[in-house]
């Protein structure tokens, strides 16, 4: 892949803004940081880039001339890829679908490029500081969490995870056992975000569960602390 390195990783972006002007604006932004811009204007040319081309950050607007960006969020993302949606103030019903289909973040459009530019520097340092905190795989039970190379296995098996929902997992397994309240996750895996709230981490730690293959009749790997939040069951 060509592009610019960022720490241990080579940067590109997947750019899907309808307006010519304010894509040109963003392009123009993110480049100047050295990193390699794939420009859409459309759902449909998002789509062909992404079959294409590999790409570590997709920053879409949700209004675009042929769909809802969030469409789009859904059909691109994926493991190592991480999303960033483009709200304005009147998409609120959008938000809760795009926290659904798996949106990792969220900012206000039109967005003034310096923030944008801003935010893909803490999602990429996010991913930095995730290998170099930690001292190597994680083992909690079935589970094993390599930070280094983003990946989960669960009994041998890969679980394909999004980058949000790795942070989510990797967070709770640090200390297995530990009631994390669902205020405490929303500040270490989302940080400060305007369109989250705690609503967002029942919907992340749902689809982990899916994902996991925890059954809902049956006690499984992430338990639910009523009152208080959710805790990866420590082995006994």
């Amino acid at each position: 892949m060509i592009g610019v390195v960022f720490g241990s990783m080579s940067v590109s972006v997947l750019l899907v803004i309808g307006d010519d002007e304010e894509r040109l604006h963003l392009r123009r932004a993110l480049s100047g940081e050295g990193w390699r811009v794939i420009p859409a204007g459309t759902g449909t040319q998002a789509r062909q880039m992404a079959n294409r081309q590999s790409f570590e950050v997709a920053v879409v607007d949700n209004r675009l001339p042929d769909e809802r960006g969030f469409q789009v969020i859904s059909a691109v993302q994926g493991p190592g890829i991480s999303t960033v949606a483009l709200l304005r103030d009147e998409d609120t019903m959008d938000r809760i679908v795009g926290i659904e289909l798996g949106a990792d973040y969220y900012m206000r459009s039109p967005v003034n490029p310096r923030e944008l530019v801003a935010r893909v520097k803490q999602i990429l340092r996010k991913r930095d500081r995730v290998g170099e905190e930690s001292s190597g795989r994680l083992f909690v039970g079935e589970l094993e969490i390599d930070p280094d190379l983003v990946e989960v296995r669960k009994g041998g098996r890969e679980v394909q995870l999004s980058p949000r929902e790795f942070q989510l997992l990797y967070t709770l397994a640090q200390s297995p056992g530990r009631v994390f309240p669902r205020g405490a996750l929303l500040r270490q895996v989302w940080g400060e975000d305007e369109y989250i709230d705690e609503r967002t981490v029942n919907v992340y730690v749902q689809r982990l569960r899916t994902k996991l293959g925890d059954k809902t009749d049956k006690p499984g790997l992430i338990e639910t602390v009523r009152g208080f939040g959710y805790r990866l069951v420590k082995p006994g």
